[in-house]
């Protein structure tokens, strides 16, 4: 009969609960840290949340799962038109509040036993403490983690995205069930995503080098352009979200420290999108079969390829729109469309092959010098962190 081991895991958002499930379910003893307390905590980035059966609740409205979005449907914008789009139906997806999803699977996991510490910020010398006193330290504390400031290696993060989003009140009954992502002349998006007919969560990402001077002022009129509901500023959350793999994966666990790292601490979001709790769910779920069997050694490796589709082909998105090429973008949301969102991540290559089965598509996209060296560097797995470290 083996040992049960002792589990710390230092962050209590989505990729922290996630390891803490997958560990507890293993039978181990676990121990959560969460520096906020949860009926206080106000995070409503993330919110469409997809592959949501490996949450375990029951996806009621009184767990957080307020609308069972069947679709999101995403359109292109150049200039002042919509010139593409594509509808991405979405089989295991809610809106939510994720503030209540949180809260209520953190009680779920003490009700299972885990010790669940919230209000506990841990600072660097208790994190380089609980590393000796655990069989392991799992960090899920976010980009940059606090494995990066115990190390002074903050900067060993290649991308990030900065993303703002609120919730706002107004009439979505012509959109909803469904939610809705526009794209348009600049490297990040907007969205809408209904929680009701008369509640949504409405934000704009920007990757890190198109970020704009005024946030609120940017984030405003990207409502204006769109008709939705202008936030109040009060009620604007900013986060920054990972331009995946924005982290070596050789760095992602440190045996000298005893500590591995999961969701977006290890810099895996989707490097398009900014996409990341089924992204975290998934790393989560992935270290606790490697450590049950034996090879915590081989789950770096194990989570970097099983991405490098999802990488390839949001790689190749992101650099189309790079070159400002919303024509191009257009065409590859019709070729996609009907794809489920989450296939798009966990599955890409059913995307990748409707692209080939358009080769006037693939021949414009390839005539693309820097298509073409995103292509080349990430079949070789050649990334940012390796130009930046």
């Amino acid at each position: 009969m083996r040992r049960r081991r002792s589990i710390a895991v230092v962050g209590g958002a989505v990729g922290g609960l996630a390891a803490a499930t997958e560990f507890r379910r293993l039978g181990d003893d676990v121990t959560l840290y969460e520096r906020q307390r949860y009926d206080e905590k106000r995070v409503n980035c993330g919110e469409a949340m997809t592959a949501a059966s490996g949450i375990p609740l029951e996806k009621t409205a009184e767990n957080g799962f307020l609308n069972p979005v069947p679709s999101f449907r995403v359109a292109v914008r150049g200039d002042e038109t919509v010139i593409g789009s594509g509808t991405f139906p979405a089989r295991d997806a809610y809106i939510t509040d994720r503030n209540l999803v949180e809260r209520r699977w953190a009680a779920w996991l003490a009700d299972r036993g885990v010790d669940v510490r919230a209000n506990h910020g841990v600072s660097k010398a208790e994190f380089r403490r609980l590393g000796g006193e655990y069989d392991l330290l799992v960090d899920a504390t976010g980009q940059p983690s606090l494995t990066s400031k115990v190390r002074a290696a903050t900067d060993e993060y290649a991308g990030r995205m900065v993303a703002l989003n609120a919730d706002v009140t107004g009439d979505f009954s012509a959109l909803f069930p469904h939610s809705r992502i526009v794209f348009e002349g600049y490297l990040g998006y907007e969205w809408l995503f209904p929680k009701t007919e008369t509640r949504a969560n409405v934000g704009v990402g920007w990757h890190e080098g198109d970020v704009p001077d005024d946030y609120f002022a940017a984030f405003r009129a990207a409502c204006e352009r769109n008709d939705w509901p202008k936030p109040d500023r009060s009620r604007t959350n900013v986060a920054v979200i990972p331009r995946g793999p924005s982290l070596d994966p050789a760095r992602i666990y440190r045996p000298e420290n005893n500590v591995v790292r999961v969701g977006d601490a290890a810099g895996i979001a989707n490097r398009f999108t900014g996409k990341g709790i089924s992204q975290a769910i998934h790393s989560a779920s992935l270290l606790a079969e490697c450590v049950a069997a034996g090879e915590l050694d081989e789950y770096p490796d194990r989570l970097h390829r099983g991405m490098r589709a999802e990488y390839l082909l949001s790689s190749l998105v992101t650099t189309v729109l790079d070159e400002g090429r919303t024509d191009l973008l257009a065409d590859l949301l019709s070729a996609a469309s009907g794809i489920d969102i989450e296939a798009i991540d966990r599955k890409p290559y059913r995307a990748l092959i409707r692209l080939l089965s358009h080769p006037s598509l693939a021949g414009r996209l390839l005539s693309i010098s820097a298509v073409r060296t995103s292509v080349w560097r990430a079949l070789r797995d050649d990334w940012e962190y390796d130009r930046t470290n």
